[in-house]
């Protein structure tokens, strides 16, 4: 499994971090993890084909996690060259149809993947769900945030990836993430910061030790957090190894 980080930051402007995304690399599946603006400028720059991924999933539906979708969409049916024939999956909690729906009312057939090509999935919001595909299984868990918001544990090739998404401290996410390989948890702003919703470096380093994870990837940064050392503020509640995610940073599994 390979995991490219596709955005590292937030909504806020940043030339070092994008906005929310993951490319999920395994045996026979590509997977995106939430689309945030600039997603597909950042695929480019990792050298992977949008027409590759089989799977985007969504957290919920705040523009730093989504808005990419719309030209997503869209070029998918205007390629030069070979276009993608093949089937692929959009997954997010309950509300992505609804979502779905409101792009279409405002972009027309526009955004509308010609024939049978996109498959959409909803998943519960409130509990535990799956989602398979081919040799990847996806579990999702509650998250902690504006309802309705999930987090993600893919697992592949013997390998295991939990991505947090959006989420304040959380049972369920410690729950998804046992004995997990890679911990990419949300760390928004650094300790002393607090704001409901979201973690700081030193929750994201409590749920990595409860759920006894291998290794904990700290990213979703809002700018102070590139003033302070959050891999120190979460190595006070966690001993294991700790990365700070930059753009473009791949990690092998």
């Amino acid at each position: 499994m390979e995991i490219t980080v596709l955005g590292s930051g937030t909504i806020s402007s940043s030339l070092r971090r994008n906005a929310s995304g993951l490319a999920v690399r395994t045996s026979d599946t590509w997977l995106l993890v939430d689309i945030g603006p600039g997603t597909l400028r950042r695929l480019c720059e990792a050298r992977i084909d949008h027409r590759w991924v089989d799977v985007i999933l969504i957290t919920h539906f705040h523009p730093d996690h989504v808005s990419d979708l719309v030209p997503y969409l869209f070029a998918s049916n205007y390629e030069y060259g070979e276009r993608r024939e093949e089937p692929f999956f959009i997954v997010g909690p309950r509300g992505l149809e609804q979502f779905f729906e409101g792009l279409v009312g405002t972009y027309g057939d526009w955004v509308v993947p010609s024939g049978e090509r996109m498959r959409m999935i909803e998943l519960h919001p409130d509990r535990f769900d799956v989602f398979t595909h081919g040799k990847v299984t996806v579990r999702s868990a509650p998250a902690a945030h504006r309802f309705p918001c999930v987090s993600y544990r893919i697992e592949a090739d013997g390998a295991s990836v939990t991505v947090s998404g959006d989420t304040d401290m959380n049972e369920h996410l410690v729950s998804l993430a046992r004995e997990t390989d890679c911990l990419i948890c949300e760390s928004s702003l650094p300790d002393g910061f607090k704001v409901e919703g979201h973690l700081v470096p030193s929750e994201a380093g409590q749920i990595a030790r409860a759920a006894n994870v291998k290794r904990l990837i700290l990213t979703h940064f809002y700018p102070p957090c590139d003033s302070v050392d959050v891999v120190t503020e979460a190595a006070s509640t966690f001993d294991g190894e700790i990365v700070r995610a930059e753009d473009l940073m791949v990690v092998k599994i």
